[in-house]
């Protein structure tokens, strides 16, 4: 069966673990960035004002505003990202390519951790993903209100009603790129222990390299 995704959290000693490791490693980790912020967003949960803030901020790849009924009767991911980490530089193609694929149920916003606007419009570009304006208070309240400690992070939500589906979306496109939006669209993890374990053993294996 799926996991519940509070069974996924990673630990902040986990994550801290990636000091010292080669570069295949870190790139499965991920990059610490608010780490006053590790807690865990529990599955189910709707988060107050997240569809308010996506509606009144949304953009389209060229910054253009976009309505709110982009995502009515989608799933959603918020890709909390930046063109500075390693990490997120590696999953964005894979990103793109699953969002391609599964665009008419599942639509990607981009909330940007760059470091200015010049280099979210450098690092987003060509990548199809809808985005949250780089100026607006809901960047920062989105990021807030998700929880995000480390990137890159794909929070799961309704776009009907900003429930919580899950935080491991980058590992449930990883481990099950085929069934995990049909999981999503019955409020699942879209990831199972199988999936989990065979993730972990694959790390190690190329850790030990």
């Amino acid at each position: 069966g799926s996991m519940s995704d509070s069974q996924l959290n990673i630990s902040s000693e986990d994550a801290s673990e990636s000091k010292g490791l080669t570069e295949d490693s870190e790139l499965e980790l991920g990059c610490v960035v608010n780490p006053e912020l590790l807690q865990a967003i529990k599955h189910g949960n709707i988060l107050p004002g997240l569809l308010s803030h996506l509606t009144t901020s949304l953009r389209d790849e060229y910054g253009n505003a976009v309505g709110g009924d982009e995502l009515s009767n989608k799933i959603v991911g918020l890709y909390f990202s930046a063109g500075w980490c390693g990490p997120c530089r590696a999953f964005s193609p894979v990103l793109k390519k699953f969002h391609e694929e599964y665009m008419d149920d599942f639509r990607v916003v981009f909330v940007s951790m760059d470091r200015s606007e010049r280099d979210m419009v450098e690092y987003i570009k060509g990548k199809g993903f809808l985005q949250v304006d780089y100026k607006s208070k809901s960047r920062t309240e989105l990021i807030t209100k998700c929880s995000v400690s480390s990137i890159p992070s794909l929070v799961i939500v309704d776009g009907n009603d900003g429930k919580v589906i899950t935080t491991s979306g980058r590992m449930a496109i990883t481990a099950n790129p085929e069934g995990c939006v049909g999981s999503w669209k019955q409020g699942q993890s879209g990831i199972s222990w199988c999936d989990c374990i065979a993730l972990c053993l694959g790390c190690k294996t190329r850790k030990q390299r």
